[in-house]
C-alpha cells in the first residue's frame, strides 16, 4: 500500500531557504525491508553539508530528500522479515531520506530500541554512537590501560569515545578547539 510522506527536500543547493516540504508517496516495503513511521530526526553536520552541495561526489545532484538519521516505529515489514514486526520502535542512520514522515529502509540497517531510550535521544546518537562503536573495536580493539587520543573531545563522536574508552578502562587524552 502506498501513503503520503512529507519531506524536507532541496532541488538547488544552498542556504537553509532551499529546504521546501513536499509531499511524495511511499512504497509499501520489499522483501528485507521495513516502513517506518519517524517520530524524530536527527540534524548533524552531513545533512548541512548536503545542502549545502559540499559532498556532491557522494550525494549527486538535487533533487534529494535530507536527513541521514532518525528514529520511529515500524509501520510495516516486506517479506522475509523476521527481526522486526509492526509497532516496534526502531533508529536508523546514513540512510538519506529521514527527513520525512515515512521512509522504507533495509531491515540490515535499523536497530531496535530498547524501553530505556527515548526517540529523541536514538535520533540524536545513532550515527555518533556506531561511529565510536566502529573507532573502538574494528578500527582499534581498545584495551584497559591504553591511552587514546581524542580529537574534538566535546562533540557528538568525541563525547561518546571519551566515556567509552575511559569505561574500557582506557586513560583518555581530549582536544577541545576552545578553553
Amino acid at each position: 500500500m502506498l501513503l503520503k510522506s512529507r519531506v524536507a527536500r532541496i532541488n538547488e543547493f544552498g542556504s537553509p531557504s532551499v529546504i521546501k516540504i513536499e509531499e511524495e508517496m511511499v512504497n509499501a516495503p520489499g522483501s528485507g525491508e521495513i516502513r517506518i513511521k519517524h517520530t524524530v530526526a536527527g540534524l548533524n553536520f552531513i545533512d548541512v553539508y548536503q545542502r549545502k552541495g559540499l559532498l556532491k561526489a557522494l550525494t549527486g545532484e538535487p533533487p534529494m530528500t535530507l536527513g541521514m538519521e532518525a528514529s520511529g516505529v515500524v509501520e510495516s515489514v516486506g517479506d522475509g522479515v523476521v527481526d522486526f514486526k509492526e509497532g516496534d520502535r526502531v533508529s536508523h542512520c546514513m540512510n538519506r531520506g529521514a527527513y520525512s514522515d515515512f521512509m522504507v529502509v533495509s531491515e540490515k540497517r535499523v536497530v531496535k530500541l530498547p524501553d530505556a531510550i527515548s526517540d529523541e535521544v536514538a535520533a540524536a546518537s545513532t550515527l555518533q554512537g556506531l561511529t565510536a562503536q566502529y573507532l573502538l573495536h574494528a578500527s582499534w580493539e581498545l584495551k584497559p590501560g591504553e591511552t587514546v587520543l581524542v580529537q574534538a573531545a566535546a562533540g557528538g563522536v568525541g563525547l561518546f569515545l571519551c566515556q567509552w574508552a575511559r569505561h574500557i578502562g582506557a586513560t583518555v587524552l581530549g582536544t577541545v578547539s576552545t578553553k
